[in-house]
């Protein structure tokens, strides 16, 4: 079986949603018409097929909703999904 994808995701090196949703998109290939939003990444996480893992790691001491609602999106999707992994740190 081959080795799953890993990304990380870390909200200290990512310091807004769109840089957030500019990095998910360029290290899982999604495709150029990624509308960078909450249901897009729900779409496109659905349709990975390879084997994946998303390494999340919030900032304890600085939450912002916006990672935590990200969060929530991506550990729903690996939770249907086959190949989608979510470790959060």
């Amino acid at each position: 079986m081959p080795r799953p994808l890993r990304v990380e995701l870390s909200q200290r090196d990512v310091k807004t949603a769109q840089g957030a949703h500019e990095l998910l998109a360029k290290e899982l290939a999604f495709p150029s018409y990624y509308g960078a939003n909450l249901d897009a990444l729900e779409d496109c996480l659905s349709e990975i097929a390879t084997p994946t893992r998303i390494v999340i790691k919030p900032d304890r001491r600085n939450r912002e909703p916006w990672f935590d609602q990200m969060t929530e999106v991506i550990r729903d999707c690996a939770q249907r999904s086959c190949y989608l992994g979510c470790t959060i740190r």
